[in-house]
């Protein structure tokens, strides 16, 4: 019934699929009881379909007892219930309650820290994991914490030039290209590639093209186009490492989306998300050329602010034969929320 429910989700049949879920709980509850851990599952899979019709109340309704039977069975911090919490702040964002959706993802660390404890590398992956929402909702500041709380937790257990701290390094590099400042986060990225022994070949090449980041978007080009080409030849003397593509596609670097009505408001009121796509061509020195709308929902709301920040933005240009080549035709594609008609 479960399997089946599922199905109809998938083709939008959500009243059914609503029904199927809840007559499968039913029968698990008369099988087993109302706390039995055969219950997560379809909770969540009925969650779902209550997002999928907008029933966000519902849902979260839904998954707060699934995490009530997580707890009753396997304890009040288990990390068993941390896919259950980001479903639930998931529903809080799509609900436009961002407050409750970050409380939710510091409740998902503090279960990580009475599990392992402060200074534990288990801890790493729960770190991240907050730097990462905290950067999809445009808390620079915060996610820099998180990856510096990640470091500290490196340095205290491995060496200074160990290969594990490149990842973070990489981050706090990237943040820093997005806020215009500087840290040292770069200058020990760069020590632990010259000093740091077993560093696998794909860490190197993305350290590396980060590298030739920062310079692209503080104006020294061919530095930055140098570091690239390093990168790309890293990758192509490597066999295990020839999979990886870092530089197929041009990637955006520094592109901070602009603020719509409701980020400047803080989502005061009910919101709606938008869409909009644009068709531009990027040059060999990663710059934004021929940029146009293509497509907009709402039109014209925001069309003129992403034009201009499309052509302000660096991108990583795609290497052909280890050299940058423009490409014609990208797809731009991005959501931004806008006030909902009254």
């Amino acid at each position: 019934m479960f399997e089946l429910g599922a199905v109809q989700a998938d083709l939008n049949e959500l009243d059914t699929a609503e029904r199927t879920f809840l007559r499968g709980i039913e029968h698990l509850t008369e099988a087993h009881s109302e706390f039995s851990p055969l219950l997560l599952d379809p909770y969540r899979g009925l969650a779902q379909v209550y997002v999928q019709s907008g029933r966000y109340a519902e849902a979260l309704t839904v998954l707060e007892q699934a995490q009530h039977i997580s707890q009753r069975n396997y304890g009040l911090f288990n990390v068993e219930q941390t896919v259950i919490l980001d479903e639930m702040s998931a529903v809080y964002t799509a609900a436009g309650d961002t407050r409750n959706a970050q409380e939710i993802q510091r409740k998902r660390l503090n279960i990580g820290l009475r599990r392992y404890g402060e200074d534990n590398l288990e801890l790493v992956p729960y770190r991240y994991h907050l730097a990462e929402y905290y950067e999809l909702s445009r808390m620079h500041a915060r996610a820099r914490a998180q990856y510096e709380d990640v470091i500290e937790i490196q340095e205290s257990q491995l060496d200074r030039y160990s290969g594990d701290l490149l990842k973070p390094l990489r981050e706090l590099v990237r943040l820093d290209i997005l806020s215009g400042d500087s840290s040292s986060a770069r200058h020990h990225l760069l020590e632990i590639l010259t000093r740091g022994t077993e560093i696998a070949a794909v860490e190197r090449a993305r350290s590396l093209a980060v590298l030739g980041d920062w310079a692209l978007t503080n104006g020294q080009l061919e530095i930055g186009l140098s570091r690239y080409r390093e990168a790309d030849a890293v990758l192509v003397t490597d066999a295990d490492s020839q999979t990886v593509k870092l530089f197929s596609i041009p990637t955006l670097i520094n592109f901070i989306p602009p603020p719509s009505p409701v980020d400047w408001t803080g989502g005061s009121k009910p919101y709606q998300w938008g869409t909009i796509s644009a068709e531009l061509e990027i040059s060999a020195q990663g710059r934004a050329r021929n940029v146009r709308i293509v497509a907009a929902i709402p039109p014209g709301l925001m069309d003129a602010d992403y034009k201009r920040r499309l052509m302000e933005s660096y991108f990583r240009p795609r290497l052909v034969a280890g050299e940058p080549a423009a490409t014609p035709h990208v797809r731009f594609t991005h959501q931004f929320r806008y006030f909902q008609p009254d």
